[in-house]
């Protein structure tokens, strides 16, 4: 069984905040360094990360 999580991050960048959503395999640090990847931020710019769903796929 595959278990997919999605979360909601903040992201502080110059101009303001961005929010965004993230589905990981990984779990929560998995969401990290994928959002870190995708945005090319340092992990400071997460200001908020929160699970919003999880699906159990078979």
């Amino acid at each position: 069984m595959i278990t997919i999580e999605t979360y909601t991050a903040t992201l502080q960048h110059d101009k303001g905040k961005v929010r965004l959503q993230v589905a990981s395999m990984r779990g929560k640090q998995g969401a990290i360094q994928q959002i870190m990847a995708i945005e090319n931020c340092p992990m400071q710019a997460i200001i908020g990360l929160k699970i919003k769903g999880r699906k159990i796929v078979k």
